[in-house]
């Protein structure tokens, strides 16, 4: 079983988590030494162990979640690569409990199993960084950055490490040199090689032109599983009148201008807006912002779980609004009317940065305030004028549609060193 018992049935993460808890009951200084000797020797111990290159580990956002490109990668190797163990690691265990229900071999990350398979995998993967798993457990491993989007807006040392005090800076100097080391980075297209190059300071030969996994399931149409949230966000969508139209409203997050995205709507207003076109609008906020409005008085309005996977849902939608968030790169993919609401893009655009021309880069209309978001919102739905600049956009920054992703990032990395940054003929879609 993934998650173990204690004598009074509460869960018990094993061994590890054990002796953390016990650490962290001693004094501050003793607490404080013995959790970095311990975790010093376990990455040591990381360094020279023995690696299986049949077992791959998988995790994303922290060890918090169970989506994005390591889950749909991880979905792939389990149905199509019989040689290969993957194994899902996370962080909590109601989640790790859940994968285990649908037969999916799922660990705690501090747990002993999943810290010795963590010690024993050849291949990592993760989508939000090496925290995704057990930090400490890899590295002698090729870790996989698979991330989470494309580079629109400024990553990494060119925003949040590279920014703050001194001993913050360098605190995240020693993290990236020691345990948070990345072997590749995977992009969508030979565009976004240079901003990735930028954003950790990379070997421009270790980033990898394969496409994301998380977008195989947009092309090929295919319903992809997915656990308790899916599962009620797809029995929601069923409900709707299949005569309306369905858009969805998925906004970054907004801490570099302190703008809440929330308060740039007006809910009754845009509710009767909506009820006038007959159209529903799904709301899923960033997953650091909390959605604390209440939307029962709201008959077109349609909250989301910050869980569920919005690339189960994304295929169902008729138009997608947000604002700097890469999904909208991905929706592309399906062709679909986009609507840009950058309600904060002067402050944004001088506080976080871009590493592309917002501008240039955004093919739909761009509103500046709600009531142009709403007549933007008609119009394309009513005569959309932007496949041309959506197909430009789409030709430069995203990998062919008839590539399987997925078989591609397994062909790159299941030997040691990628052969090319190219796709192999085979991995492509009869």
């Amino acid at each position: 079983m993934a998650l173990t018992r204690g004598p009074d049935g509460s869960a018990d993460n094993g061994w590890l988590s054990r002796l953390l808890l016990w650490l962290r009951a001693g004094h501050s200084y003793v607490r404080t030494a013995g959790t970095f000797l311990f975790f010093g020797v376990l990455f040591v111990c990381s360094l020279v162990w023995p690696r299986d290159e049949r077992l791959w580990v998988f995790g994303a956002r922290g060890g918090e979640a169970f989506l994005d490109n390591s889950k749909h990668l991880y979905l792939h190797v389990l149905e199509s690569c019989p040689n290969v163990r993957p194994v899902w690691l996370a962080k909590d265990n109601e989640l790790v409990a859940e994968l285990d229900s649908h037969g999916y071999e799922a660990y705690h990350a501090h747990s002993a199993r999943g810290t010795y398979l963590n010690l024993r995998a050849e291949l990592v993967f993760v989508s939000h960084g090496v925290a995704d798993v057990n930090r400490w457990c890899c590295g002698g491993a090729t870790v996989v950055g698979l991330w989470h989007g494309v580079a629109l807006k400024q990553l990494g040392w060119d925003h949040g490490y590279g920014t703050g005090s001194l001993p913050w800076r360098l605190l995240q100097r020693c993290k990236r040199a020691i345990t948070d080391r990345y072997s590749y980075f995977t992009v969508t297209s030979e565009a976004m090689i240079e901003p990735f190059v930028s954003a950790f300071r990379f070997d421009p030969e270790r980033v990898v032109v394969t496409g994301y996994p998380r977008n195989d399931a947009l092309v090929d149409g295919e319903a992809v599983p997915g656990l308790a949230a899916d599962e009620r966000v797809r029995e929601m969508l069923a409900s709707l009148p299949s005569e309306s139209d369905v858009l969805l409203y998925l906004p970054t997050y907004h801490a570099a201008t302190e703008e809440y995205v929330l308060d740039h709507l007006d809910l009754s207003m845009l509710d009767e807006f909506l009820r006038r076109i007959d159209a529903y609008l799904l709301v899923k906020l960033h997953p650091s912002e909390r959605l604390d409005t209440d939307f029962t008085a709201f008959d077109r309005l349609v909250p989301l779980p910050g869980t569920a996977d919005a690339y189960s849902i994304l295929p169902e939608t008729d138009a997608l609004i947000t604002d700097y968030s890469s999904v909208y790169f991905d929706y592309l993919l399906l062709d679909k009317p986009i609507v840009f609401y950058p309600f904060d893009l002067d402050d944004y655009r001088s506080e976080r940065g871009f590493y592309l021309d917002y501008e240039t880069v955004t093919p739909g209309p761009i509103a500046s305030d709600f009531e142009e978001l709403c007549s933007s919102l008609e119009a394309v739905l009513t005569d959309d004028e932007y496949a041309a600049e959506r197909e430009a956009v789409r030709n430069r920054f995203m990998q062919l549609p008839d590539v399987n992703r997925s078989a591609t990032v397994c062909r790159q990395f299941a030997s040691s060193e990628p052969s090319d940054t190219s796709v192999a003929e085979h991995d492509r879609i009869p």
